[in-house]
């Protein structure tokens, strides 16, 4: 078992990517806290992570409220006394793959209530989580900080809100950052930057299809679709979580099947 043992919170974990992450590092020996702002997911998610015979907690959390992560990120350490990884996974996906490119301007369209709303999830929320779990990792000399960013902050995307992007842009910057400052405590921060991933509530149009598979070029046998899985973004996740990426922080590892444009 790679993290056997080990504590860790997964934000956004109540379904879709963060799921599939928190089953996989209870699958690997973890003890698993579930953040997530809908009670009922969380519930469900650590309801199975208690089948696998590992330790888990359901907690309802707003990302976007410092507050909120702050209590949330105290309730495990009453619970377990220590976090060794944090998954900062939440995040407020805008509701664009269909949208019509000839006719879309995100620019034009973008309210200020959108834009904050997103940046607080977004960026913030994983902000607020770096703090509030470094503190106890420092204090131990050790622990894992992996984010989920995405394709979109590097190459900018084409299928998201100006606010998407530049969160996932500002994620890395931040990651990068804080890696050179939590390495003396023996702290590893990374990014996982999925490309587009076939889950629940993602649809995708015909056109979209189209052109993601003209851009990944990664042509798998036996998967039925060019997109990513769930599964891919969680192996990734639980290679930087475990003692097999020691010597790797500041690192963006990109998981989109070779997609680098779109």
């Amino acid at each position: 078992m790679l993290v056997k043992d080990k504590v860790a919170i997964v934000t956004g974990g109540g379904r879709g990517l963060g799921k599939a992450i928190a089953l996989t590092l209870a699958q690997e020996g973890a003890d698993v806290a579930v953040f997530d702002i809908s009670q009922a997911t969380v519930a469900e998610t650590a309801k199975e992570i208690t089948k696998m015979g590992r330790k888990a907690l359901a907690v309802r959390t707003d990302v976007s409220k410092s507050a909120d992560v702050e209590k949330s990120v105290q309730k495990v350490l009453d619970a377990w006394g220590r976090i060794d990884i944090l998954v900062n996974n939440a995040a407020l996906v805008p509701k664009t793959l269909n949208a019509n490119l000839e006719t879309w301007n995100p620019f034009l369209e973008m309210s200020d209530e959108e834009w904050a709303k997103q940046i607080g999830v977004n960026l913030s929320g994983v902000f607020y989580g770096m703090r509030a779990a470094s503190q106890p990792m420092i204090a131990q000399g050790s622990g894992r900080i992996i984010t989920i960013g995405s394709i979109v902050g590097i190459n900018g995307g084409l299928f998201v809100t100006p606010s998407y992007s530049a969160a996932k842009a500002g994620l890395i910057g931040m990651t990068k950052l804080a890696a050179r400052w939590l390495g003396k405590y023996g702290i590893s921060v990374n990014v996982v930057n999925p490309g587009p991933v076939e889950t629940e509530g993602a649809i995708y149009g015909k056109d979209q299809l189209d052109a993601y598979a003209r851009v990944i070029p990664l042509k798998r046998q036996n998967v039925p679709t060019v997109l990513g899985l769930p599964q891919d973004m969680a192996n990734a996740v639980l290679f930087l979580a475990s003692d097999l990426s020691s010597y790797i922080t500041g690192a963006c590892i990109n998981v989109s099947g070779g997609q680098v444009m779109g």
